[in-house]
């Protein structure tokens, strides 16, 4: 699996053509439902590589993607701690209310 340089080009480089191959499907592994925990992808944030889980949805990953590309938010991450390791959630500009992450990537290192 390729481990891109930032979240910006593992989006443009992978997440853009999947979900322009597969335009219906919500979630990164095409399911509807349940978690996933299998790694679909990986890119570099802050000097740690960081791996994502197949049960995240493709509408948080493009709303921070844009957000960046237009200038709205420097960093669209927070790291937080997580019960075995840190983990990435978005910063409260691109949340909307007490919605679930729906984005799920872990540190890998």
């Amino acid at each position: 699996m390729t481990v891109h340089g930032s979240f910006v080009e593992w989006v443009e480089k992978d997440i853009q053509p999947l979900k322009g191959k597969y335009p219906t499907w919500r979630r990164l592994d095409g399911e509807t439902a349940g978690g996933n925990r299998t790694v679909v992808g990986a890119f570099r944030h802050a000097g740690l590589k960081w791996v994502v889980h197949g049960d995240s949805q493709f509408d948080p990953i493009l709303r921070a993607y844009s957000a960046i590309t237009k200038g709205q938010v420097p960093d669209p991450f927070i790291i937080k701690n997580a019960k075995v390791r840190k983990c990435l959630d978005f910063v409260p500009a691109l949340r909307t209310g007490k919605q679930h992450k729906l984005f799920y990537a872990y540190c890998s290192q």
